[in-house]
Order: structure tokens, then C-alpha cells, then sequence
């Protein structure tokens, strides 16, 4: 009886929260549509004055005159400057000047071209004569230059949108002296404020049903802080401590970060560090106390970064879908490039390479905190660019030293041979086709991690046939100098690897390593050199393809 009740009253809780579901959906969907008008109105009527604002700062009379020219003379230089700064202060996409072809509306010819310069987008050139994008524009010149319109108002929000994004475009006429109509002014705002606002209403109305899930997300952001980027903190702090002061803590890292996993590791590590530097110091003399004391710290810094990497000698001898090799050459004792490779399950194989900025001990510790903090978010369960994304966040929320890691990052499907990528200021990748040979793919680069906070980056996809190969390197490698400082170059790299047709991934990189030596004749290495080689073994057929999401110029 008693679970007979409870059946009851849970399909009577059912019933309940169904109902308040189907009123709260019908609520949303008319609030979602007034809301939706409403804001709508105040964006477009904004984005009308912007652009009446901007028309009051282009002489109309001069326009077929700039058509003809080129512009580039001083009132020209100077209106574009301030139709410049109106489009960035006021963060539209693009503001710009036109002159339809009046004999059939078909093509337009741009006068003025800014564009927000934190898009991907790029100016068109005074002149440059673009098609009309569709009849609807066609009817909208046509009102301004016949019909005596103020303004006209084009929304691209639906199916027929497809790389330009959801927009609304505002335009008004420019008019000469004697009332004419001698071009256009546009202002086009995305519509990603109006569909931010539009998302936030709606999620008010769904609240109850994510409590759960925000419960599980803010119980997964503590549990972070506290055995990661907490323990990160202390060891970073207490670094600079131990090089400010060269005594020993009164607690040890050890005593708070009792961690069993990577950062427990770097956390006994540095005791220990910290325990036989300040020992060997108190042996020594006044006279080589500090120059011992920094050597014996370079020493146990590179013992230590060397641990940290990955051993690539017969990595995986088990697995026969992949092979790898990487290497890592340091410029001075200790260096802050670094690599990594990892199984995040049975079907997934997370890669890296990245490149710290400076050299030294700083460095290398910066290149251990970014190695830790790029296997732990790899391996739970994110993309490559939320990866990179979060790992920003980690390194910008306690970067002092104000340094910066380049990284490139892949996660390779090992049943499909689908490997998804992101780049982050690195190196770009170079890929050899099965049976073909390497190339250099220019992936989209993100800003390099610890520039600053809540940056976003971008997944890009290749789909590798079996006998593909990868070969990621730091800027160590086409910087190597020569006797008559002549760099080494992505030229010479591309024809080393040339002539490794039918060889491992250990093999390629003994013979790119032999010919930067070669090339350098003995001088001096500068900077790291650090590479990895991936070849795919597994049972994906076809050709290498890249697909990416992008903004449409």
C-alpha cells in the first residue's frame, strides 16, 4: 500500500509539473513575441540614429568625386576616421557608404568600409563593387533614391541567413546640396544582444527546471577551485616565496595539498626542491653560494620538468590504430616549451604542444601549471577549444609574472579517424596525406592563453585516412639561426620532412632534428625545441578534409 501511494502521489506530481510546464510554455511563446517586438524596435531605433549621426559627418557632394579617385584625400582619410571610431565605439558589425547601379539596383560600389575590429571582418576598398545581396535590398535602394524615403529598415533573421548572421541593416539616404540623392549610409548591428536578451527572458521562465543542473555545475566549480586551482595558487605563491626568500616555509606544501594526482605531485616536488636547495646552500660558501645555489636550482627544476612530460619511447606498444614520438630540447637547463599525449578513454587520444614565454625556471613552472591544468579539463569530457578556453581563465585568474603559452591542442577519434583541434597563437600544424606529402594547415588562431580573461576559441575538424601523419613543433624549430643568422624557416622544415616518406614518427623527428643541425653548423640553440609525431593507423578511408565554423567576411 505504502508503495502503491507513493506511486500515486509521484504520478500526481507528474501531472502537477506537466501542467505548469504546458502554461509556462504558452506564456513564454506570447511574452516571447511581444518582448521580442519590443526590443526589436528600440535596437532598430538605435541603430537609426547612429546612423543619422554618421551621414551628418559625409560630405554627399563629394561621393561620385571619391568614387573616382579612390578617396585617400584628406576630408576623405578624415571621414572614414570618424565613421571608424562611431562603428568600434559603438560596437556595430559594420557602418559603410554605397552607390547602388541605379540601371537595375544589381550591384553596389562601396565609398566607405569600417568594421568592428574585434570581428574577423575586413573593409572593402573605396570602389569595390559588390552584388546585391537579394531583391529586398534591391527594393530598399530603390525607395531611397525614388521615392524620397528617410530610412529604411532590412532583418535578416531567418532561414535565408547563412554565413552573414542574424542582423538588422539601417539605412538612409545621403543627399547633396541640391536635394538629391548621391548615395547610401548603412549601419548593420548584429542581432546576438537582441537574441541575448530575448534568451534571458526566457530562461526566467525555466529556472526551476535547471536548478538541478546549476546545483551539479556550481558543486563541480567548488570541487575545482578547491583540488586544483587552489592547490595552483599555493604552489605559485609559495614559488615566487622561495625564490624572494631562499628559506624553507614554516608549513610545507604537502601539509595543505594532500592531492594524490599531478598537483599533489608538483606540490612534493617543490618541497623537495625547496629542502636540498636551501640544504646544499648552507654547505657551500659565501664565495659560490649563489652561483651553486642557481645552478643546483636549474638541476632539480629540469629533473623535475622532465618528469612531468610523458615518456614517448614505445608509448601505447599495445595499441596498433596509432603511433607517436616527441622530443623536447631545451635552450638552457630548464625551457617552457612542453608537450603531451594521453588516452582520455579507450577511443580518444588528447595531444598537445605549447610554447611558455621567457625561459627558465619561471617558465618551466608555468609550463607544469599549463600542462595540469590542460590534461585535467581534456579530461573531463570538453572540447579543444573549451579546453584552451578554460585554461585561460585558470592562468589569467593568477598571472602576476604577466606571461603568456601559445598552444595547440587535438583530439583524435581513434575508431574514425576524426581529430578536432584548436589553436591558440601556436605554430600552424603540418600534415602529410597518405601517400602525399606534408603540408602546412592554417588553422584559425585564437589569442595565445593569459592575455586576458573570458576568451573564446574555435574547433576545427580533420578527418585523417590511415598512413596520415601530424607533425607539431614550437617556433623553436623554423627560428633555429644559422652562422649568418638566417633563420631556419617553415621552407626548410616542409623539405626535411619531405624526404621522410614511408618513415616513423621517431624517424621524422631524427631526421628534422638532424637537419636544423645541420642548418645551424654549431651555433647557438636561442630557443626550445620541442616536436611531436603522430601517425594514424586506424580504419578511417578517404582524403584529409577540414571543416571549421566561421564568420563570413
Amino acid at each position: 500500500m505504502r508503495k502503491l501511494n507513493q506511486h500515486i502521489a509521484f504520478k500526481s506530481l507528474s501531472g502537477i509539473v506537466l501542467l505548469l510546464l504546458l502554461f509556462s510554455a504558452v506564456v513564454s511563446v506570447i511574452g516571447y513575441r511581444g518582448y521580442t517586438e519590443s526590443m526589436l524596435s528600440l535596437y532598430s531605433d538605435d541603430a537609426f540614429l547612429l546612423a543619422e549621426a554618421a551621414a551628418g559627418e559625409v560630405d554627399a557632394d563629394r561621393l561620385d568625386e571619391w568614387l573616382s579617385s579612390g578617396g585617400g584625400d584628406a576630408q576623405w582619410q578624415e571621414t572614414w576616421e570618424k565613421l571608424d571610431r562611431m562603428c568600434n565605439d559603438f560596437r556595430v558589425t559594420f557602418i559603410y557608404v554605397i552607390a547602388p547601379d541605379r540601371s537595375d539596383w544589381g550591384h553596389i560600389r562601396f565609398i566607405f568600409s569600417t568594421v568592428d575590429h574585434e570581428s574577423s571582418y575586413s573593409p572593402y576598398a573605396v570602389g569595390f563593387v559588390r552584388e546585391t545581396s537579394s531583391e529586398e535590398y534591391r527594393q530598399k535602394y530603390r525607395r531611397l533614391y525614388e521615392e524620397g524615403s528617410e530610412r529604411e529598415l532590412l532583418l535578416r533573421n531567418g532561414s535565408d541567413v547563412s554565413t552573414s548572421g542574424h542582423h538588422i541593416t539601417a539605412m538612409v539616404p545621403l543627399r547633396g546640396a541640391d536635394g538629391t540623392t548621391r548615395g547610401i549610409l548603412c549601419v548593420e548591428r548584429r542581432l546576438n544582444v537582441l537574441s541575448q536578451a530575448r534568451n534571458a527572458f526566457v530562461h526566467k521562465v525555466i529556472t526551476a527546471m535547471l536548478v538541478f543542473m546549476l546545483l551539479v555545475l556550481v558543486g563541480q566549480g567548488a570541487y575545482l577551485g578547491r583540488v586544483l586551482l587552489e592547490p595552483l595558487r599555493r604552489i605559485s605563491e609559495e614559488a615566487g616565496r622561495f625564490a624572494r626568500e631562499n628559506a624553507l616555509p614554516e608549513r610545507k606544501l604537502t601539509d595543505d595539498i594532500q592531492n594524490r594526482d599531478e598537483v599533489g605531485s608538483l606540490a612534493d616536488a617543490i618541497d623537495r626542491m625547496e629542502e636540498q636547495i636551501t640544504a646544499y646552500i648552507a654547505e657551500i660558501g659565501e664565495v659560490t653560494a649563489e652561483k651553486e645555489r642557481v645552478k643546483t636550482e636549474l638541476s632539480l627544476a629540469a629533473r623535475i620538468q622532465l618528469s612531468m612530460l610523458p615518456d614517448a619511447a614505445g608509448a601505447f606498444p599495445e595499441r596498433g590504430d596509432f603511433r607517436l614520438d616527441a622530443s623536447m630540447d631545451p635552450a638552457r637547463e630548464v625551457g617552457g616549451d612542453f608537450y603531451d599525449f594521453f588516452l582520455i578513454d579507450d577511443d580518444h587520444l588528447c595531444i598537445s604542444i605549447a610554447d611558455v614565454s621567457g625561459k627558465g625556471v619561471p617558465a618551466a613552472l608555468m609550463m607544469m601549471a599549463a600542462k595540469i591544468l590542460l590534461a585535467s579539463f581534456a579530461v573531463s569530457g570538453k572540447s579543444p577549444a573549451e579546453i584552451l578556453a578554460a585554461t585561460n581563465d585558470a592562468i589569467c585568474s593568477n598571472n602576476a609574472a604577466q606571461m603568456f603559452v601559445t598552444v595547440w591542442l587535438g583530439i583524435l577519434e581513434l575508431s574514425t579517424g576524426t581529430l578536432t583541434a584548436a589553436n591558440a597563437g601556436h605554430e600552424y600544424p603540418a600534415i602529410r596525406h597518405s601517400g602525399g606529402a606534408f603540408e602546412l594547415l592554417k588553422d584559425r588562431h585564437g589569442l595565445v592563453l593569459g592575455a586576458m580573461e573570458n576568451l573564446r576559441y574555435r574547433d576545427y575538424t580533420i578527418r585523417l585516412e590511415p598512413g596520415a601523419k601530424i607533425f607539431v613543433y614550437t617556433d623553436g624549430v623554423p627560428e633555429a639561426m644559422g652562422p649568418n643568422e638566417e633563420l631556419f624557416g617553415t621552407g626548410r622544415m616542409l623539405a626535411a620532412l619531405g624526404s621522410c616518406a614511408g618513415l616513423s614518427p621517431r624517424e621524422i623527428l631524427a631526421r628534422v632534428r638532424g637537419a636544423v643541425d645541420a642548418f645551424a653548423a654549431g651555433t647557438e640553440q636561442y630557443d626550445d625545441l620541442t616536436m611531436l609525431c603522430l601517425e594514424y593507423r586506424g580504419g578511417a578511408s578517404g582524403q584529409i578534409t577540414i571543416t571549421s565554423g566561421g564568420k563570413d567576411a
